[in-house]
């Protein structure tokens, strides 16, 4: 609606100087640089654990790669998001090699609340989409990274009801084109 080019924060301001006043900022997208898709080759019991499961996923390279998982919801030949070691999740967690009863895990295959692109932990996020293992996660699904603002909006503001309203007022208000 308005060709809008400022810091998140500030156009935050703005939006509370207009009487909308900003309850929430949420970044979706961000954070995700090193996660890419990866191919599931085949799952396996762990030998000394029944509440996780070793997972051997393709991320790209053609080798197999072993990752230690707590989810059974997918199976050989999905395609999951893989953090690999030494990325770091939007919820700061950083990926490293590490041992889980006795067993390497290699990485981290994701759920989409890990993800900060929903709420579900219920098993790791199994995508729908045709890509090749090793994509950017972010190119898969098409994400790009955007700021979502949770406004309060009273009843003294049914302008301010849609998005159209609080672009046409933030176009004023910075002296941009609606």
């Amino acid at each position: 609606f308005a060709p809008f080019d400022l810091d998140p924060a500030e156009l935050g301001r703005a939006l509370d100087d207009l009487g909308m006043v900003v309850e929430h900022v949420e970044r979706v997208g961000e954070g995700l640089e090193a996660v890419v898709v990866a191919r599931v080759l085949e799952t396996r019991p762990h030998p000394d654990a029944d509440r996780v499961q070793l997972v051997d996923v393709d991320a790209g390279d053609g080798e197999a790669l072993q990752v230690v998982c707590g989810a059974f919801n997918f199976g050989a030949g999905d395609l999951v998001p893989l953090a690999p070691i030494g990325a770091r999740l939007p919820n700061g967690m950083e990926i490293a090699r590490r041992k889980v009863r006795g067993q390497w895990s290699n990485g981290m295959l994701c759920a989409t609340d890990e993800l900060g692109l929903g709420e579900d932990h219920s098993g790791i996020m199994v995508l729908s989409v045709a890509a090749e293992p090793g994509t950017a996660l972010t190119e898969a699904i098409g994400l790009q990274p955007d700021v979502v603002y949770d406004l309060d909006i009273t009843a003294n503001r049914p302008d301010a009801m849609s998005m159209a309203g609080v672009a046409r007022d933030l176009a004023a208000k910075l002296g941009l084109p609606f």
